[in-house]
């Protein structure tokens, strides 16, 4: 199975667990880290290295970050020097859902790229969806 790290900014990755769990279930081989105010960076870098090496049960792990750039991301990457795992930024509730429930069916780079055009096709201008569906609203 492979495993799955999420790193977010304050709480945002607990919280998106909790909202995945609650459509599919309680989930086994996934961790969060948060980076809170006041948090030492290092301290994350570290956390990130641990879990990785924790949540590895051969088939890789997959970590999602929240942000692109920011220290969650940064602490991700800077553990690519020395962990083969993969990492994607901008997470949102469908690219987790799907990583969640695929991660069996795939391996880690196809999942990767699975889980990037579930998170691109997530995205909807509702209104122009509906309209689309019904030609108004």
């Amino acid at each position: 199975m492979i495993g799955i790290l999420i790193v977010t900014h304050g709480n945002f990755g607990l919280e998106l667990l909790k909202s995945a769990e609650l459509i599919i279930g309680k989930q086994e081989n996934v961790e969060t880290l948060s980076l809170n105010h006041g948090d030492d960076v290092e301290e994350l870098y570290n956390n990130v290295k641990k879990s990785i090496k924790k949540l590895d049960k051969g088939e890789g792990v997959l970590v999602f970050t929240d942000l692109f750039g920011g220290s969650p991301s940064t602490a991700t990457a800077i553990n690519m020097k020395d962990l083969q795992f993969e990492s994607i930024s901008g997470v949102n509730l469908p690219m987790l859902i799907e990583a969640l429930d695929s991660r069996n069916n795939y391996n880690l780079e196809d999942l990767v790229d699975k889980v990037i055009q579930i998170g691109i096709d997530g995205i909807k201008n509702i209104r122009n969806e509906l309209t689309e569906k019904s030609n108004g609203i």
